[in-house]
């Protein structure tokens, strides 16, 4: 069965297909995004904030890695840049573990029980500061041409 088709629908046909393989790229590099702020908000709230926000903030963390993990499993189409910044022993995911770490052993082993403003400024600014590989990563699957 052949089809003919107008050289404009042929462009229209060519360009859908061009937003559906770039669409889970973007969306991906939207959640690195989400994951960078996450960690943000996530170590001060988890060592600073009351019980009730602990809670809520290990429940979201929990949902947020199974969307992340969940998304990446079931993407269809792969990407240079994605396939890059989900490395097993890539730099992204190596530094990250690495800061996140040294977030969690600074506010488990040196964060005293009633923090002063100086103690909580460290420990907001290590969270930042393990949030840079997952916002470089959003950043490289985000600029990548496609």
């Amino acid at each position: 069965m052949k089809e003919e088709l107008t050289p404009e629908e042929a462009l229209r046909r060519i360009g859908e297909v061009g937003r559906r393989t770039r669409r889970p790229a973007r969306v991906v590099g939207l959640l690195y995004a989400v994951v960078g702020l996450s960690t943000v908000v996530y170590w001060p709230v988890m060592f600073l904030g009351p019980a009730w926000s602990r809670l809520v903030a290990g429940v979201a963390w929990v949902v947020l890695t199974v969307l992340f993990v969940g998304y990446l499993g079931g993407m269809r189409v792969q990407d240079p840049e994605v396939t890059w910044a989900n490395k097993t022993k890539g730099p992204v995911t190596i530094s990250y573990v690495v800061l996140v770490l040294v977030v969690f052993v600074f506010g488990t082993f040196l964060l005293p029980g009633e923090p002063g403003t100086g103690w909580s400024a460290a420990l907001i600014a290590l969270a930042v500061c393990a949030s840079v590989p997952p916002f470089y990563a959003a950043w490289r699957v985000l600029r990548a041409e496609r």
